[in-house]
């Protein structure tokens, strides 16, 4: 098992990155009914956002990643809930044990092949896969086009949300192609992140592309953004377009 790219970022991520909106774990209960009582697998668990979140609807967490300091953080924060040190890619529990499987924004760093297949087989009959992204929406908006275009210009390979391949397709082929699973279906919710100037740069730093940058780049790409937001919103309060995509798939009875 390899470590974590986000190790070094723990303490940032953990103050900066938001939850995720109401919305999406109503569309999880009303597929798969009330959270309350069920074992949840969040895989790519970090520091433990979603496996709060999925507690506080009454949920049995187990909690999974390779970083070991993002879980420190997670547990630091959740120290009655379970958690794991292990690659989800080779899941460490028994077959058919779990009721809802989540990756909340760790879909994509998974081998789909393997994980798939292990998903398979935790996941009881009935039970459900569910990955779901935070996305910017705010294409359009002349601050958020620049912004993104020094994104695009300082980290290698960035592509900004709204050019990205959709989740639907890549994120869930491989689980619905084990045969195991019924046909995937697309929630998508919108929302709005009001935060400050100060929580933005942290949560900037966070990001995998920003962190791996040299120091002396990343300072500078971080300058950057901060004018460009400071001069529009003055008052260093930001209001940010956001949507949640989650797609959601039932293990075959």
């Amino acid at each position: 098992m390899t470590g974590s790219l986000f190790d070094h970022l723990a303490d940032d991520y953990d103050v900066a990155r938001p939850s995720y909106p109401d919305g999406i774990y109503r569309a999880l209960e009303e597929a798969a009914g009330p959270l309350t009582g069920k074992l949840v697998l969040d895989g790519g668990a970090g520091t433990g956002i979603a496996s709060r979140q999925l507690a506080g609807r009454g949920a049995r967490t187990v909690a999974l990643d390779i970083g070991e300091l993002m879980l420190r953080r997670a547990q630091a924060r959740s120290p009655r809930s379970c958690f794991l040190l292990a690659d989800g890619n080779v899941i460490p529990l028994r077959d058919a044990s779990v009721d809802l499987a989540c990756f909340a924004q760790s879909w994509h760093w998974f081998d789909h092949d393997r994980a798939a297949r292990e998903l398979a087989r935790v996941l009881r009959p009935g039970g459900f896969w569910a990955a779901w992204w935070n996305h910017e929406a705010g294409d359009g908006e002349e601050w958020f086009d620049a912004y993104q275009g020094e994104m695009e210009s300082a980290c290698a390979g960035y592509v900004r949300p709204a050019r990205r391949e959709p989740a639907p397709g890549w994120a869930d082929e491989l689980v619905t192609g084990t045969g195991r699973f019924e046909p995937a279906t697309t929630t998508v919710v919108p929302w709005t992140w009001t935060l400050d100037l100060g929580r933005w740069l942290t949560y900037e730093r966070s990001k995998s592309y920003v962190g791996d940058l040299p120091p002396a780049d990343r300072e500078a790409l971080l300058s950057r953004i901060a004018g460009i937001v400071a001069a529009r919103f003055p008052d260093g309060l930001m209001s940010v377009p956001y949507v949640t995509t989650l797609r959601l798939a039932q293990r075959c009875h």
